[in-house]
Formats: C-alpha cells, structure tokens, sequence
C-alpha cells in the first residue's frame, strides 16, 4: 500500500472542502411567507380597529351594539336629537354626502320619513335644512323637494336652507324648497345642470387586445352605453332627451323659488358653481352668513322667542366586519402596485362617476 499517495489524496480532499462555497441566494420558506401575512394581516386590523374608534370619537353619537344568532355583529349608529324634542323646537334637518337610497352619511327613507314626521309634530315649529352634499340621484333629490312641499302646505311652518361648505346640484335642488336660503361664505353651490349618464368605449382596446364581447340582446338600443360598442347618433339623442327634461326640470323649479325668469335661470344654469357672493349677486341666495347668525335670524323671523334647535340626523347601520374588511382592503389596495391594465375599467369608472343611479343632479369637479 503507498501511504504517500493516500496521505496526498486525503490532502487533496481536505483542501477542496476547505474552500469556500458560494453562497446561494436563500428564498423564503413557506412558514415565513405565512408568518409575514399574519402579521400584514394583524396590522391591518390593528389599523382599521383604530380607525373605527377614532371614528366614534369624533362623534358625539350613541351606539348601541346587537347580537344575533345568524348574523355577524351590528353595530347602531344612532345620531340622536336631544329630549327637548319633545319640547318646541325648530328641526335641524342633515343633509349631507351624497343623495342616494343610503351611505354612511345619508338614507334617503330615513329623510322622508322624518319630514313627515316633523309634519304632524306638535312641538316642531319649523324646519332648517343643513345642506352639505355635492348632489346626487334626480329621483331622491326631488323626493326630498317634494316632501318638503308638502311639509310647508300642511303644517303652515316655515323651512330655511343653510349652505354649509358644498351645495350643488341636487344639494342647491333640495335648497329650492326653502322659504328662505342662507349660505356660508366659504360655501360653493350652484351647479344647475344634469348627468344622464356616461359611456366608456372600451370597443377598439378589446379589438386590440383580441377580447371578443357578445351581448344578445333584443331590441337595437337595448344595449346602449355597453363598453363593447361605440355609441350611435340614435342612442345619443335617447340619452340628451333624458338629460333635457331633467334640465328643464330643475330649471324651472329654480325660477320658481328664486322668483327668476327661465330665461335667467338659464343663463346661470350651465352647471358651473358659484361662491356665496356670486350666488349672492345671482339671486340664488338670500344671506350670508355664519351657522350661528343663521339660526339667530331665523329665531328673530319667527317672533316667538328663544326656541331650541334640535339636531336631526340619519340612523346608519354598520356591519363592522364589512367595515373592518373595506378598510383592510383599502389599506392593502394602497400597497399594492398595479399594472397599467389591471383594473381599467374600475379606475375609469371611479374617476369620473361616483356609484350613484343616474340621472343625477351631482357637482362632478
């Protein structure tokens, strides 16, 4: 046996594992992927808890929480008028977000049920509309206005309209009803115009793209405003008549209230908005001023003393896992890139109108 050659061939092995071995790049093992999700996960309901409870405290509202057997956890958010409801008082009707059947803001049943409660109320001496909201559905938004006719015809009480920072198209439709419209200086309103609704002509980016759409359909414009196929000059004028008697609609419920000719009303009604002085100026108000000289005139107007102005607003419910969800959601959403393409149709949406029924009477900046 030849040592020396065994001794160089151990030598040899030795040195070769003595040499160093290049690092390889090391992935992630699927138990860290998870742990990294659980905690995404625990901070986003760490930050959409803290949300919720940031929420409730910069309100001054009850809520009362419900349990039930076959449905996740409610919780009430009960904006309740003081008891001196029960005593004379003029209503501080909320009107704010957008006009629609419901948000977090605004319910459109609650409203009409409300005024017509208001109505028949002994204790209630009048109405003031707190108007803050950027417009919304033809159909609710003269809902409200009518309801509101009827408030006055019946009861024989007076309804004020105060302008807080925005009240445009069906905000400044639902203002019309008041007897008398007051608006802060800082308000914008104004926006006399209608959107019948909208188009997105997606046919020659799916053309592009090899996507093949079919709609079967009977009826040639039953299918009008697809994003599959462009618009016909026929379906154009369906959609403009629409958008017309709405116009002319509210124009002429303007003129009435403000005392205007059509003719007037319509050299304003182009569907921009104005500033307070400007509306001013146009007649499309009566006063500026602050919240409080607001409610001070209105006192003096009724020549019945001090009364109390008790606070109105809508019941919204919320389911708080839903609302747990939209936030977690909306947070990941902002983490997320995405591509070019992703979600095209979603953000062309998005961008230019809100998820409201149309036609609608909305200030769309």
């Amino acid at each position: 046996m030849d040592f020396d050659n065994t001794n160089q061939q151990n030598n040899q092995h030795t040195n070769q594992q003595l040499e160093p071995i290049p690092e390889k790049k090391k992935s992630k093992s699927p138990k860290t992927k998870k742990t990294g999700l659980i905690i995404l996960l625990v901070l986003c309901g760490i930050w959409a808890a803290l949300s919720f409870l940031n929420r409730l405290n910069n309100t001054k509202d009850s809520f009362s929480v419900s349990f039930t057997k076959d449905s996740p956890i409610k919780i009430l958010a009960t904006k309740e008028a003081s008891s001196s409801k029960q005593q004379k008082h003029i209503a501080v009707l909320h009107i704010e977000g957008t006009i629609q059947a419901a948000n977090e803001t605004y319910n459109q049943e609650w409203l009409i049920s409300t005024i017509q409660d208001l109505t028949y109320d002994p204790n209630n001496i009048g109405l003031l509309l707190y108007i803050d909201s950027p417009g919304g559905g033809v159909y609710e938004s003269d809902e409200v206005y009518l309801e509101l006719l009827d408030y006055k015809k019946i009861s024989d009480k007076p309804v004020w309209a105060y302008l807080g920072t925005l009240a445009a198209s069906g905000g400044y439709y639902i203002a019309c009803a008041a007897d008398y419209i007051v608006a802060n200086r800082n308000c914008l309103t104004g926006s006399i115009g209608v959107i019948a609704g909208q188009s997105v002509d997606f046919s020659e980016f799916l053309e592009n793209h090899g996507i093949k759409v079919n709609t079967f359909t009977a009826g040639s414009n039953k299918d009008m405003l697809g994003i599959s196929s462009p618009v016909t000059q026929e379906q154009a004028q369906i959609m403009q008549a629409i958008a017309d008697d709405c116009y002319n609609q509210f124009i002429g419920i303007v003129a009435n209230s403000r005392k205007l000719t059509l003719q007037q009303v319509t050299t304003l009604a182009d569907g921009r908005i104005y500033t307070a002085s400007q509306a001013l100026n146009h007649k499309l108000i009566d006063d500026i001023s602050r919240y409080e000289e607001a409610c001070n005139s209105y006192q003096a107007a009724l020549r019945k003393g001090t009364v109390e102005f008790v606070h109105y607003y809508p019941e919204v419910e919320l389911d708080f896992m839903d609302y747990v969800m939209k936030n977690i959601t909306s947070f990941v959403s902002r983490l997320t890139a995405t591509s070019p393409t992703e979600n095209l149709l979603q953000r062309a949406q998005e961008q230019v109108l809100p998820e409201i029924s149309y036609p609608a009477y909305y200030f769309s900046p």
